[in-house]
């Protein structure tokens, strides 16, 4: 009987052992405190809802936010479409005089296309638009309508902005500010479509 126990156990690792190095698969793998652990790479995921759930508070703050941003944005999107075809004119000017013609065109159809809209937005939607065009263009405000306008009516449009609240000089970042985060997130969900 023992001899028969032992005949069946060394049959059975025998045959374990074939299995073993016959017909595997091949799989990425770490070794951890002398184990080896298999390993998969998954595709990145992006989480765009919130882990915690909103008090009535943040969520009343929040869509206050998702509604100032749905109005801002589309501004700044065409400003954005409006200053790089008048950047590449500009830049294919041949002397300073047609890339004076050229910027003081681009002042006027914007101010004719946008003037009357923008003056309707709130306070908060033109920080807002602020911030939205710095994001969209990488300049902030002031040094576009600088660089359209020139410097005495900057000034004007500055000072002007700056008593109704609104620095033309504030820029967009989501990494160090809690309200662009937001902002961002709200872009994000406007252009694929999820808001």
């Amino acid at each position: 009987m023992k001899k028969l126990l032992s005949l069946i156990i060394l049959m059975t690792s025998a045959f374990a052992g074939m299995s073993q190095i016959s017909g595997g698969i091949t799989v990425f793998g770490t070794v951890y405190q002398g184990d080896t652990i298999p390993m998969e790479y998954l595709d990145p995921v992006l989480v765009t809802t919130y882990i915690n759930p909103l008090s009535a508070q943040e969520k009343q703050k929040y869509s206050k936010l998702i509604r100032n941003v749905r109005k801002a944005y589309p501004y700044a999107k065409k400003v954005e479409s409006i200053l790089t075809s008048y950047s590449r004119l500009i830049a294919n000017a041949q002397n300073d005089s047609q890339k004076e013609k050229i910027r003081k065109q681009a002042m006027k159809d914007v101010e004719d296309k946008f003037s009357s809209e923008i003056k309707k937005l709130s306070k908060t939607q033109g920080k807002i638009l602020v911030k939205l065009v710095h994001r969209q263009t990488g300049t902030s405000s002031y040094a576009l309508v600088k660089n359209f306008a020139g410097g005495m009516k900057t000034s004007f449009i500055s000072l002007t902005t700056k008593a109704m609240g609104i620095n033309l000089n504030t820029t967009f970042d989501p990494v160090n500010n809690e309200e662009d985060r937001m902002i961002e997130r709200i872009v994000f969900c406007i252009d694929n479509g999820k808001l």
